[in-house]
């Protein structure tokens, strides 16, 4: 298990930088990072539509399908999001699809706060379906 943990780690940090060079391009759309709970306690991120995870329990890869604002004093978003995941918390590794449902609110300059309701589809071994949650905090670099 160790070298996919590495492996993943490996394309995690090549993605960031990555991203650091496209925030450079395109400053309106600069990436976001943080901390949160999802897959266990982990580093989050968002780039554009792109929302990752990476935990102690495992990695998810969101893309943003529709996001819209809610009229309130502070700057507040829902969104629903489809993606994957690998959850590799015990001898059983899982792998499946997720479409994330959660609202994000900028509470100060630079950063956000989320927090979602994920259904998840595990398709290795048996098919199973499985309703999750994450929250987190992120700051805009």
């Amino acid at each position: 298990m160790q070298p996919i943990k590495s492996l993943i780690l490996r394309s995690v940090c090549a993605l960031s930088l990555c991203s650091m060079v496209h925030a450079e391009e395109n400053p309106l759309n600069g990436i976001k990072l943080g901390f949160g709970y999802d897959l266990g306690f982990g580093l989050t991120g968002k780039l554009d539509k792109y929302n990752g995870f990476i935990g102690n329990d495992g990695l998810a890869v969101d893309y943003t399908i529709v996001r819209e604002k809610i009229e309130a004093k502070i700057p507040l978003n829902w969104y629903i999001a489809g993606g994957g995941y690998i959850d590799w918390d015990d001898d059983d590794n899982d792998f499946g699809a997720r479409a994330p449902v959660g609202v994000e609110a900028n509470f100060a300059s630079g950063w956000d706060v989320y927090a979602q309701v994920i259904p998840e589809l595990q398709i290795i071994e048996d098919f199973e379906f499985d309703l999750s949650g994450a929250i987190g905090v992120r700051y805009q670099f």
